[in-house]
């Protein structure tokens, strides 16, 4: 995701939920913050890149294709939302089904 993308509500909605993960993982209390910022970080972008591997993965090949094309003219964040919502029945089920079993992998 790029730096435009992060900026999007669904982006906020997990970094929110990422944050609630690494609180609800109960790391030790003596971390230094910026030890829990990375790691805050870090399960940021595993959401991420599991978020868009569900994307992908749920894309026809030729849908594949056309997300490629867009991915290289760089078109807006709704844009891009919208093609995905369109391109993928279910897509907001699919992603909260993979939001779920990240949370109980972490959590484990």
């Amino acid at each position: 995701m790029n730096e435009e993308t992060k900026n999007t509500s669904e982006s906020l909605d997990l970094k929110m939920f990422a944050d609630k993960l690494v609180e609800e993982k109960k790391y030790p209390e003596n971390l230094e913050k910026e030890v829990i910022d990375q790691i805050k970080k870090d399960v940021l972008s595993r959401l991420e890149d599991a978020v868009n591997m569900v994307i992908i993965s749920n894309l026809s090949e030729d849908k594949l294709v056309e997300f490629n094309d867009l991915m290289d003219k760089d078109v807006s964040d709704e844009e891009m939302q919208k093609f995905c919502s369109d391109s993928i029945p279910g897509l907001s089920q699919l992603i909260a089904s993979e939001l779920i079993l990240f949370k109980q992998t972490y959590l484990a």
